[in-house]
């Protein structure tokens, strides 16, 4: 039995008596019944078009819709809506974000203008800001979680507005905005009760640890990383666990040490593949993928590189997405095929000003910039390792500043 049918057994379990799940389960198997077609009709051409597979997660989510109207007529309004707020967050979890939209969606809908809801209410509007925030759809996002901050604060649930603070710290970190994220993470902090909120402590230890992983403060981002990783590993919180170890392994990459790095994205890719989470998953293969094209293995670069991309385009991971197309540029700068390098390091850098991200787009610069210079294009060359150059500086991430200016010289 896979992780998702177990999870539906659990749900089933918990909401439903042994007569209404074998209503269910005879409902589901009438769905399965496929009618049989006639050989006749099966040209090549129509067998062709109906093996094709467009969207895999079209039984999931048909199977949690009809789920949640059994549910409804089944359900108490209350239970319902535990009900999916549970199937909201293994969606996420899963990546599958369109189910996961549908669901807390339904739940806004089920408990907006309910003043006994109105927690829930709050904690959907979240749930939705952090799922837009995955789409990279900031404005969209940023309204969710605002409208859920006003709710948590009227009702002084400070450890909910903390995790809003904690959300837009790490929507200001993807869009650059270092200050803006060190503020929110900072009040988010100072929100919470350090004897209870230990999980949520651990969170911005991670999302501080990054900050400082980008600045070049390596050892005050390791002692963070340190401290979230004995919390998260005495409570067995897998994805925590699997975000942590990634992050270790862009620290050591960041220093050169690459053996170091890649045994951390081992410890990452294995936690995120037993729990399934593929958020973390994505991000540690494709940081694979960039140390074998830094080290000259090329096949297992592109192999690392195509398997992100396959786990972002299933989450719609757009981020992620443009990252990709910066390592299969450096890939193919490496091996010497500069016209695809070229395109790859355009894509990247046009889909990252799409999505606002300015480390990204100044990480892609650079990365072009090296590229226009092994060219001898110096007027090309220059225009962007100093727009990377602007964009260091900016950050006071003086490491960086100085390679960039021993590559200008």
């Amino acid at each position: 039995m896979t992780k998702k049918e177990n999870f539906l057994e659990d749900i089933l379990s918990n909401y439903f008596g042994n007569a209404d799940i074998s209503e269910y389960r005879r409902m589901l198997a009438d769905l399965s019944v496929v009618p049989k077609l006639k050989k006749s009709s099966l040209t090549p051409s129509i067998k062709s078009q109906l093996q094709t597979k467009i969207y895999p997660e079209q039984e999931y989510l048909t199977e949690i819709n009809l789920l949640i109207t059994f549910a409804e007529r089944k359900l108490s309004k209350s239970k319902l809506i535990e009900m999916l707020l549970q199937i909201g967050q293994y969606s996420i979890s899963r990546g599958q974000l369109v189910t996961a939209t549908n669901v807390y969606e339904h739940a806004l809908s089920t408990s907006k203008k309910d003043a006994r809801l109105e927690s829930v209410y709050a904690h959907c509007l979240l749930a939705l800001g952090d799922i837009y925030s995955r789409y990279a759809k900031w404005k969209k996002s940023l309204t969710y979680i605002n409208k859920a901050k006003k709710v948590f604060i009227k009702l002084k649930d400070y450890q909910s507005s903390a995790r809003c603070e904690n959300l837009l710290g790490t929507i200001s970190g993807d869009r650059s905005d270092l200050k803006k994220a060190n503020y929110h993470f900072e009040k988010s902090l100072s929100l919470l009760n350090h004897k209870k909120d230990v999980s949520l402590i651990g969170l911005l230890e991670i999302n501080l640890g990054v900050l400082n992983n980008i600045q070049g403060n390596y050892d005050r981002a390791f002692t963070f990383y340190q401290r979230a990783l004995i919390q998260y590993e005495q409570a067995q919180d897998y994805r925590r666990i699997a975000e942590v170890r990634h992050n270790l392994g862009v620290l050591f990459t960041h220093k050169g040490e690459y053996e170091l790095a890649l045994n951390e994205f081992d410890l990452s890719i294995t936690v995120s593949l037993k729990s399934e989470y593929l958020p973390t998953l994505a991000i540690s293969y494709l940081s694979k993928a960039y140390i074998y094209a830094q080290t000259n293995d090329y096949p297992l670069a592109t192999a690392f590189s195509d398997k992100a991309m396959q786990v972002a385009y299933k989450m719609n991971d757009r981020l992620t997405i443009a990252e990709v197309y910066k390592v299969r540029g450096i890939i193919e700068r490496n091996e010497k095929n500069y016209n695809l390098a070229e395109n790859y390091f355009l894509t990247s850098l046009r889909l990252n000003r799409e999505l606002e991200n300015l480390q990204n787009e100044a990480e892609t610069s650079y990365e072009l910039g090296i590229l226009y210079a092994a060219l001898e294009n110096k007027k090309e060359a220059a225009k962007y390792l100093r727009k990377a150059k602007d964009y260091y500086k900016s950050i006071n991430a003086d490491t960086i500043v100085e390679r960039i200016n021993s590559v200008l010289k």
